[in-house]
């Protein structure tokens, strides 16, 4: 039996993600998934015939464009895109610096941890000693 399954590779907690990944989560073409990477800023990673992405990163402005208070966003290809009203309502096409910023911030890393159940001295601990920048 072949799942198919995307290969997936850690280094020290970044995921990269094969981008086959994006086209089963949201039933999108390759064309497609390569459009939701360039939209959110992401570069791929090409290893020979292979293209990966970082799905921490990846997982990180998800978050941030998806809390309460964030502008929304338009993905490329969904229905909503074309409507020019939700444009002019705020919506993003693609993501800003400011979003990159906060995506990259301790404050996002600790709501993150508070938000999958962590204990509260991680959230302390992510707060008091930022990783390093690096996430652009």
């Amino acid at each position: 039996m072949n799942l198919n399954l995307p290969k997936v590779y850690n280094f020290g907690g970044n995921e990269l993600v094969e981008l086959s990944h994006l086209e089963k989560i949201f039933d999108i073409s390759r064309r497609v998934a390569f459009k939701y990477l360039h939209a959110l800023r992401i570069k791929p990673l090409y290893f020979g015939k292979e293209v990966f992405f970082s799905l921490t990163t990846f997982n990180r402005i998800m978050f941030v464009l998806s809390r309460p208070g964030s502008p929304g966003f338009l993905f490329p290809a969904s229905k909503a895109r074309a409507n020019a009203a939700l444009q002019k309502k705020g919506f993003l096409v693609q993501v800003t610096n400011d979003i990159l910023d906060e995506a990259a911030s301790p404050q996002v890393l600790a709501e993150m941890a508070a938000a999958s159940g962590r204990d509260s001295s991680m959230i302390k601990k992510l707060l008091t000693h930022p990783p390093q920048k690096g996430l652009k």
